[in-house]
C-alpha cells in the first residue's frame, strides 16, 4: 500500500466519523430538533457526501469532491441559523470553530483531488491538511465544543483550549510544507492546550461517568503516543523506519490519532453531554 493510498483510506475514516460529533450535538439535539429539524436529513446527506468524497479520493471523477464541501458548507449555515440568537455567546462561538475546520479541511479535500496546488501543495501535502483539519481540527475540537456547549466547572478552560487549538492548527496547516517556521509554534500550542483539557475532563468525570473516562484515558495515552512521535518527527529524531515504504507519520502517527485518539475523546465527550437525558429517560 501506497502513502497516497494510507492517506485516502484514513481521510474517508475520518470524514465518516466527524460529522457524528458536531451534527448529532448541536445541530440534531436540544433547541433545534424541537424547531422541527428533520433528524434524518443530516445524516442522509452526510451518506451521499461520504460517497461524493470516496469517489473523488479513489476514482477519476475528483469533481465529486465539491460535494462533500456543500455538506459541510450547508450544515455550517444550518447550525447557524439554528443558533443565531446566541452567537455571541463563548459556547456557541467556540461551536463554531470545528465548523469552520469542517469547511477548511473540504477545501484542501477538493484541492488534493483536483491536484491544484493550492498555496504550493501537491496531492499529499493537501491530503496532510485535509486529515489534519478533520482529525484535529473538527472532531477533537468538536469534543471540546461538545463540552463547552455543557454547564462545568471547566466550561471556561474548553474554550480558551478551543481558541488555542485553533490558532494552532492554522499554523501547523500553514507550516507542512511551505512555512515551516509556523508549524513548531503550532505543535507548542497543541501540546499545551489539548492535554490540560482532556486532563481536565478526565477529573470532572471519572466519578461520574466511567465509560466516559476510560475512553477518555484511551484517548489521552493515544495522544501521548503521537505527540512524542510528532515532536521527535520536529526535532528531526525519528523513532520509527518507514513500514513498507509509508512515514511512520503517516503509518503510525496518523493511524494512531485518526482511529483512537480523536474518535475516543469524541465518544467520551458525546457519552457525558447525553448522560443527564439518558438518566431522566429512565
Amino acid at each position: 500500500m501506497s502513502e497516497l493510498t494510507l492517506l485516502r483510506i484514513l481521510l474517508v475514516a475520518s470524514l465518516a466519523i466527524a460529522p457524528l460529533g458536531t451534527h448529532r450535538h448541536f445541530a440534531l439535539g436540544g433547541r433545534e430538533h424541537r424547531q422541527g429539524m428533520p433528524s434524518r436529513a443530516p445524516i442522509t446527506a452526510h451518506i451521499v457526501a461520504l460517497a461524493c468524497a470516496a469517489i473523488a479520493l479513489f476514482t477519476p471523477f475528483a469533481l465529486a469532491s465539491l460535494g462533500w464541501l456543500l455538506f459541510t458548507a450547508g450544515s455550517f449555515a444550518v447550525f447557524l441559523r439554528a443558533r443565531v440568537s446566541s452567537l455571541r455567546s463563548p459556547s456557541t462561538l467556540a461551536a463554531c470553530v470545528p465548523f469552520l475546520f469542517s469547511n477548511i479541511a473540504a477545501v484542501w479535500l477538493v484541492a488534493g483531488s483536483n491536484d491544484l496546488h493550492l498555496l504550493g501543495y501537491g496531492m499529499h501535502f493537501s491530503f496532510y491538511a485535509a486529515l489534519h483539519g478533520t482529525v484535529l481540527g473538527w472532531i477533537l475540537i468538536g469534543a471540546l465544543a461538545i463540552l463547552a456547549d455543557h454547564e462545568s466547572p471547566q466550561r471556561s478552560l474548553y474554550v480558551v483550549a478551543i481558541a488555542v487549538c485553533f490558532v494552532s492548527f492554522l499554523l501547523i496547516a500553514l507550516g507542512i510544507d511551505q512555512l515551516h517556521a509556523l508549524k513548531i509554534f503550532g505543535v507548542i500550542g497543541l501540546s499545551i492546550a489539548i492535554p490540560i483539557a482532556q486532563l481536565a475532563f478526565l477529573r470532572d468525570v471519572w466519578s461520574r461517568n466511567r465509560t466516559a473516562f476510560a475512553l477518555g484515558c484511551t484517548s489521552v495515552c493515544g495522544l501521548a503516543l503521537t505527540m512524542f512521535l510528532a515532536w521527535r518527527n520536529e526535532l528531526h529524531l525519528p523513532v520509527l523506519v518507514e513500514i513498507a515504504g509509508v512515514r511512520a507519520m503517516v503509518s503510525v502517527h496518523g493511524v494512531i490519532n485518526t482511529l483512537i485518539v480523536a474518535p475516543s475523546f469524541l465518544l467520551a465527550a458525546v457519552l457525558d453531554a447525553h448522560r443527564p437525558s439518558l438518566e431522566a429517560r429512565r
